[in-house]
């Protein structure tokens, strides 16, 4: 009987998530904080996962990537329809992100580094359910150009 209720609790939960999703268009991103329902995300609505590789309480230039480009109605109109998004975040407030999240997202950071394992912040990687990376590009310029950003996220949803 247990196990009949965790799955109709389960059901309930993905599907109040789905219509929160649908219902934030062009108001609100939905971040997933978990990597591997990501990954499951992408697969069951055949999407790739952004990753935006940032350190939310210190990176000045993360900010302002956060605002001239993931905080804009062009940009959420594109995520809401077509990406799952995940934001691997390097706080130095360690009380921000739990040890396991951490544990995470430095594993994702060593994956997908181009730097010598050094990350560059900010950093986005795009990538297949899979964990197949399909895109990347780091740092952000001082002339808030994001011409570049969305030239990949062209390039990686039109292959995809």
């Amino acid at each position: 009987m247990k196990k009949v209720l965790l799955f109709f609790t389960i059901i309930l939960f993905q599907v109040t998530f789905l219509n929160a999703q649908e219902a934030s268009v062009n108001t609100e991103l939905q971040w997933i904080s978990n990597f591997e329902q990501a990954k499951k995300l992408a697969t069951s609505q055949n999407k790739p996962i952004l990753i935006f590789f940032t350190g939310s309480d210190w990176c000045g230039i993360c900010k302002m990537l956060d605002k001239d480009f993931l905080s804009t109605n062009k940009f959420k109109k594109i995520a809401n329809k077509s990406l799952i998004l995940y934001k691997a975040d390097f706080p130095r407030r360690t009380d921000l992100i739990s040890q396991e999240q951490k544990a995470v997202n430095e594993t994702l950071s060593k994956k997908y580094s181009k730097t010598r394992g050094k990350r560059v912040f900010p950093t986005i990687v795009l990538v297949d359910a899979n964990g197949n990376e399909l895109g990347f590009l780091e740092s952000y310029n001082y002339i808030h150009d994001t011409t570049r950003h969305y030239g990949l996220l062209k390039n990686v949803l039109t292959r995809y």
